[in-house]
């Protein structure tokens, strides 16, 4: 079973093993740093890929040490260059190749001693199966596959923050179940907003506008969500006012909890009027999903109907993305997923 990964500045897609998971999160890398994939569990060594302009640095010498020949950009099934390198501590294999103007470099990298075992024998051959299914993306398509893929993210992101609630709810922690549930039911209507626009626009184009933010954009807020939500008649005037309301409790818990009479059980109160509130909202959504497969436009414009049951594959990829959120070792180790 696989799984597709995208490179962040939109270069390259290749599948990789549902096992595996993307650890530049966990180890705080730099977005020059290549993409690095491991085992989640009882790693033996890590697949890394690069992707960087053809006369960057050391690789004009590359390329012409290993008489690379420039490959067509858009197709599958590259032919690689594979090289060996044997270390004291580390073992490495190489592959190469040219799509256009764009320099690949793959790496399975994994310690020397344990070269001889079935297990890395099994990793480096998922290694080689990955590279069949690299590709360079064309230019004229990066956006479109880019926004897919930040869709892809929010959601994952969504089902991580589910996941956190799940744990708090277990632990009773009615703070964080406040911050969680207003989270979510702002995410909500973000995501019906985009239903909506697809809809009215009779188009599968992602706005991203609402569903991502860089450290140096101008924040849409969640009262500007509830007000957008209102004009484009996602909600009624009533649910608008009633979201307000909930908000400003929300800012009561989380800034004065300290400086004010507010009572913990009071908090309580807040999580159950929010947990009203999201199925309220959870039922908007659930109209807009059937809305798109019904009419097939969209996001769920597809042949299977949104509130059909996941299989299995998919589980665990939702789980695995679920963990490259929290990328964290110790708060992976307790998954709730239903």
């Amino acid at each position: 079973m696989t799984k597709k990964f995208i490179d962040p500045k939109g270069d390259y897609i290749f599948f990789i093993p549902t096992e595996w998971g993307y650890r530049n999160g966990m180890y705080d890398a730099k977005e020059a740093d290549p993409d690095s994939f491991e085992l989640y569990e009882n790693s033996v060594g890590c697949f890394q890929i690069s992707c960087n302009p053809k006369t960057k640095g050391e690789i004009p010498k590359l390329i012409e040490n290993n008489k690379l020949k420039a490959q067509e950009v858009g197709k599958i099934n590259l032919e690689f260059i594979e090289k060996y390198v044997s270390a004291e501590k580390f073992d490495m294999y190489l592959w190469f190749a040219v799509v256009n103007d764009k320099f690949i470099m793959c790496k399975y990298i994994y310690d020397s001693d344990k070269k001889e075992s079935k297990k890395i024998k099994e990793e480096i051959e998922k290694a080689k199966n990955c590279l069949k299914t690299i590709m360079v993306i064309e230019e004229e398509h990066k956006t479109e596959i880019l926004a897919f893929e930040r869709f892809t993210k929010f959601m994952n992101s969504l089902v991580a923050s589910v996941d956190l609630k799940n744990r708090a709810y277990k632990n009773g922690s009615s703070i964080e179940l406040v911050v969680l549930l207003a989270n979510q039911i702002d995410a909500l209507l973000r995501l019906t907003l985009i239903l909506k626009k697809q809809l009215d626009n009779s188009t599968d184009e992602i706005d991203t506008t609402l569903i991502f933010q860089k450290e140096t954009d101008r924040p849409i807020m969640e009262k500007k969500v509830y007000k957008m939500a209102l004009d484009e008649g996602l909600i009624t005037q009533s649910l608008h006012d009633e979201l307000f309301e909930l908000y400003n409790q929300r800012n009561k818990v989380i800034h004065r909890y300290i400086i004010t009479d507010l009572l913990t059980k009071d908090v309580m109160k807040v999580v159950y009027d929010y947990a009203v509130m999201e199925e309220k909202v959870g039922g908007i959504v659930r109209k807009y999903e059937q809305k798109q497969f019904q009419q097939k436009i969209g996001i769920y414009g597809t042949d299977t109907s949104p509130d059909h049951p996941i299989d299995e594959e998919t589980k665990k990829k939702v789980i695995g993305a679920i963990k490259e959120k929290h990328a964290d070792y110790r708060i992976n180790k307790d998954i709730t997923f239903e």
